[in-house]
């Protein structure tokens, strides 16, 4: 098995069947499961990792846990009040998960993966972080690392997501953690999300040269 993926894993039906695409598409999988400090675990993700390692066995190399607290912090709270202000939408959502992908960058470096994938979907467009222009944004952070970004089920309907994992044997229920963030704000347009993203990006490099700097220095 010489390609690794790295998959950004919450444990819900979308992040799971991703990891069965990139998985029989070849590649070994590192699973990252990410605590912002926003979530009320239920560790049911173990479960879902349980369910995947039967299935899949060596082919997933490892679930990672981390606390990504601070980076979100930096990323998205702190400017939160001049964010809302300024773009009349909350976008906590999408700098939560820019926090998720900054930090893959870094571990990817650390692990020598050239290939992230998470589990987007067009059908949860009402979700900015899921938005194709946010993912083109996402693209292009990855490919400036030299890394390439991938979203298997992206045009994939939940029902067939749905059966997609219980035709390989697994649960159909969603196990990921819950968000305090989820269903609290309103949708956003394309042009809030790009302008977002664009101002936040010079933050996101100066985070990520500071991780690999120390990823390097341990």
């Amino acid at each position: 098995m010489d390609k690794t993926c790295g998959i950004l894993f919450s444990g819900g039906l979308d992040s799971s069947l991703a990891v069965c695409e990139i998985i029989e598409n070849g590649y070994g999988a590192y699973l990252f499961h990410y605590d912002t400090g926003a979530l009320i675990s239920n560790n049911l993700v173990d479960i879902r990792y349980k369910e995947l390692k039967e299935v899949y066995g060596n082919k997933i190399l490892d679930m990672c846990h981390y606390k990504i607290g601070g980076m979100f912090r930096k990323l998205a709270l702190v400017s939160m009040e001049e964010d809302i202000k300024k773009y009349n939408v909350s976008l906590i959502c999408v700098g939560c998960k820019l926090a998720m992908h900054v930090q893959s960058i870094i571990f990817c470096n650390k692990f020598e993966i050239t290939t992230m994938a998470d589990g987007s979907t067009k059908r949860q467009q009402r979700y900015g972080e899921q938005r194709g222009i946010a993912l083109d944004f996402i693209k292009g952070l990855y490919g400036e690392y030299g890394i390439s970004y991938k979203n298997p089920v992206y045009e994939m309907e939940k029902k067939e997501i749905k059966y997609g994992l219980f035709d390989r044997g697994m649960a159909i229920q969603p196990l990921e953690d819950t968000c305090l963030f989820s269903n609290t704000f309103s949708i956003a347009e394309d042009e809030v999300i790009k302008q977002y993203l664009d101002e936040k990006k010079s933050l996101c490099k100066e985070l990520i040269e500071r991780g690999l700097s120390y990823e390097k220095n341990r």
